[in-house]
């Protein structure tokens, strides 16, 4: 999991050296080292970053290319 955060770091623009890389590694296997950390799944940040990335204009074309009610997208788009 370290490796793929800065993996994403590193694919959002984010300049991390190695040596960087490295010490924030170690530095988090001796907080967290053998417990298990739990990353809670976020559906609606998910479904809101699906809809921002269409190309669609209104909240009807949201609702027709995803699958969802037009209630649906508003409220998930108001981020409710």
């Amino acid at each position: 999991m370290i490796h793929d955060m800065i993996r994403a770091l590193r694919d959002a623009g984010v300049e991390v050296p190695d040596g960087v890389a490295t010490n924030v590694k170690v530095k988090l296997q001796s907080l967290y080292g053998g417990e298990r950390v739990y990353v809670p799944s976020l559906p609606k940040a998910r479904r809101a970053v699906q809809l921002a990335k269409l190309e669609k204009r209104t909240q009807v074309e949201m609702a027709l290319a995803t699958g969802l009610s037009v209630r649906q997208v508003r409220r998930i788009r108001n981020g409710k």
